[in-house]
């Protein structure tokens, strides 16, 4: 051990539990504070750069920081595993807090742990007192007009824990699928499955456009008496 480790601690021990911050870049991606975010490494530098969850082909940078302890774990850590939650948002700045702890056993119980815990809310009754919105990626142009939400029955949840971007998709009116990819933000698969398996029917209430990407306000049916 080192004269500096044995004075000050090793500053590359896990667990790391950190509240680190981020310089903001512009993005076609939107990022909101409760949001979970992917972490890479540029090759050969401490730099780390910071992808929305959904985004592919390095398409959805949202930031950077230069971290050499991080930079560390992701290059060199076998069986790590890293949480990410963003707790504050500025215009040039993200504030992500960073959880990364490495023992193989830890990080199986720990997954198991998170897909029972899943499985058991998306099972809830649920009760939608507001609307929520749905966000999917499409080259071909898609209108409100019979359009339906389309989901996986309650008996397949346990199979789609790793594939929950596979829960939900966009049918026309005879339910043929669409091809639209979903880019739902955390929250919003949960607030739809629970919805549906608690008996409500939903509908789009609004859909807007910005480029190729599909916005949806979706909601329980309106009931006429």
């Amino acid at each position: 051990m080192g004269i500096l480790n044995f004075l000050f601690g090793n500053k590359r021990k896990l667990p790391y539990n950190k509240t680190v911050e981020f310089k903001r870049v512009v993005s076609d991606f939107e990022i909101e504070v409760g949001d979970k975010l992917n972490l890479w490494n540029k090759p050969n530098t401490n730099q780390i750069n910071l992808y929305a969850k959904g985004s592919i082909d390095g398409s959805g940078l949202v930031g950077y920081t230069n971290n050499s302890t991080i930079r560390y774990h992701l290059s060199k850590t076998k069986f790590l595993f890293t949480e990410t939650k963003v707790v504050k948002l500025t215009n040039n700045q993200i504030f992500l807090d960073i959880n990364m702890f490495a023992d193989q056993e830890a990080v199986i119980e720990n997954q198991k742990n998170q897909r029972i815990k899943w499985i058991d809310l998306v099972q809830k009754k649920y009760s939608p007192k507001t609307n929520w919105e749905l966000r999917f990626f499409s080259d071909i142009p898609i209108t409100m007009n019979n359009l339906k939400i389309a989901t996986i029955s309650k008996d397949q949840i346990s199979e789609y824990y790793h594939r929950k971007d596979e829960t939900i998709w966009l049918t026309d009116k005879n339910d043929v699928k669409l091809d639209a990819e979903n880019r739902i933000r955390e929250g919003g698969t949960e607030k739809t499955l629970r919805s549906v398996f608690s008996g409500h029917e939903l509908e789009i209430k609004k859909l807007e456009k910005d480029y190729n990407w599909y916005y949806l306000e979706v909601g329980v049916k309106d009931s006429y008496v």
